[in-house]
């Protein structure tokens, strides 16, 4: 068994280390915007329980000096403490509201961090799709290549045309930029994974991309749709509810007061207490109104939204079930000019049936239909991992 991880181990030094998507993902447990997430989530408490405490006791007092008629002059003075107590649960349901306000934000946050994700597996898939591309147009170009060298003795022998050289000669540049191109295409795509994901990567480091999602013409999604919106706004409106019955109570807190007074002659000892007459303002039951227009304004704007996301839903599907039946169509009319057209065109090509810019227009063709292919598969991809986010899953 050593034996074997050691083997592996040098493998992997030799030809570099291969990060999968789920490698990938695992990785960013520690990624910056996960540990934000987490702050928020300790700043948000901190917040509420600062917000939900208990007011200070107050201190308080005064200080007199008195002249009496014929008697000596003496100082009195008064000295007390309040406290403003919250009355029956009102310290509670404060405590809740700020709660369930959080948790909501929370999972508000969290559809950021969803998105970030599906947004590192799609520049995975738009890679491997630049890989695919950048390895087909290295065979295309080689096996042109080919054809060119064997031209050009040909040419050297006088056995074809310098104009034919020529068109041969602008073909093989042509490519060779189209390869140059594609080449630093997917290698920009590659190294934007692993700077995005904060991984640490050399230039041996690479994706596998035998791990690329199926495209299929239907995407089923079998866990529950948009359930971080929909159970952000029933925490929403638990809080809406909740600040309803604090502003529902007669009276949501008392103050009470010690006091001593030091009088001429008189010590003085007084408890006191005061509470707020709701009953004598209008303030409570506009407040009340408030609250149920808002728990109101909720619903009517959560309804508004889901009818909205449902639509863009249905849209993204009926778009990624055309895009897979296109791939399908291009991958047939790719396999016809592979297993025919281009074959039947080498060979006319070699015994002089047909002219080399016949030939050359073939081949573009079928680059063309490749290039079809790649840029559909990426548009796939695309729209696949924007259906992933708006549905709320990680995966499917």
């Amino acid at each position: 068994m050593k034996i074997i991880i050691i083997a592996l181990l040098l493998m992997e030094s030799i030809y570099g280390s291969s990060f999968t998507i789920q490698k990938i993902l695992s990785s960013m447990d520690s990624h910056p915007i996960n540990k934000t997430i987490d702050k928020k989530r300790l700043y948000l408490r901190a917040k509420n329980l600062s917000d939900t405490a208990h007011d200070p006791a107050e201190l308080y007092g005064s200080i007199d000096k008195a002249n009496p008629k014929g008697a000596k002059s003496e100082y009195e003075y008064s000295l007390g403490v309040s406290q403003k107590i919250p009355f029956g649960n009102t310290l509670r349901l404060n405590e809740k509201i700020g709660e369930l306000e959080n948790e909501a934000q929370l999972l508000e946050e969290s559809k950021s961090v969803l998105g970030f994700s599906n947004s590192i597996k799609n520049l995975y898939h738009q890679h491997c799709i630049d890989y695919k591309n950048y390895k087909s147009i290295q065979r295309n170009y080689n096996e042109f290549l080919k054809l060119y060298n064997k031209k050009k003795k040909a040419y050297e022998y006088q056995e074809i045309s310098k104009v034919e050289m020529v068109q041969l000669r602008v073909e093989k540049n042509r490519l060779y930029t189209q390869l140059q191109n594609s080449k630093r295409t997917q290698k920009i795509a590659k190294e934007r994974v692993f700077i995005l994901s904060r991984i640490h990567y050399t230039s041996k480091s690479f994706l596998s991309c035998h791990d690329i999602y199926p495209i299929r013409a239907n995407i089923s999604i079998h866990s529950d749709r948009f359930a971080l919106s929909k159970y952000a706004q029933q925490k929403r409106l638990q809080s809406t509810q909740a600040r309803l019955k604090r502003d529902s109570k007669a009276i949501d807190y008392i103050t009470l007061s010690l006091q001593y007074d030091k009088e001429i002659g008189v010590d003085k000892y007084g408890i006191g207490f005061s509470i707020p007459l709701n009953f004598t303002s209008r303030k409570a039951e506009q407040k009340r109104a408030s609250d149920m227009y808002k728990y109101s304004s909720l619903e009517v704007e959560f309804e508004q939204s889901m009818i909205e996301k449902r639509a863009i839903f249905n849209t993204l599907k009926s778009t990624l079930k055309s895009d897979a039946l296109m791939i399908q169509s291009i991958r047939r009319s790719i396999y016809e000019y592979q297993k025919t057209l281009l074959p039947l065109m080498k060979k006319s090509y070699s015994l002089g049936e047909s002219s080399v810019i016949e030939y050359l227009l073939s081949r573009q063709n079928y680059h063309q239909l490749n290039q079809k292919l790649f840029a559909t598969q990426k548009r796939y991809y695309q729209r696949l991992f924007t259906l992933y986010t708006l549905s709320e899953i990680k995966d499917n």
